[in-house]
């Protein structure tokens, strides 16, 4: 039984080795990217969503 050596393609042709690794760093650039924007937009609901909150208990306690 022989097993695949982990990442046995960088042992290959070192210009394609470095081609795959910059394709791969520019796919990790834009799912970075992405998930920063995705957490951005997250914590501006919950934000809103306090001051909504806020604002109606304010109210509420003025009445």
């Amino acid at each position: 039984m022989t097993t695949a050596v982990p990442f046995s393609w960088m042992w290959g042709d070192p210009a394609e080795t470095i081609d795959r690794l910059r394709s791969m760093r520019k796919a990790m650039e834009a799912e970075e990217k992405r998930l920063k924007e995705q957490e951005r937009r997250r914590k501006s609901r919950r934000i809103r969503m306090l001051v909504r909150l806020a604002k109606a208990g304010e109210l509420k306690g003025r009445q």
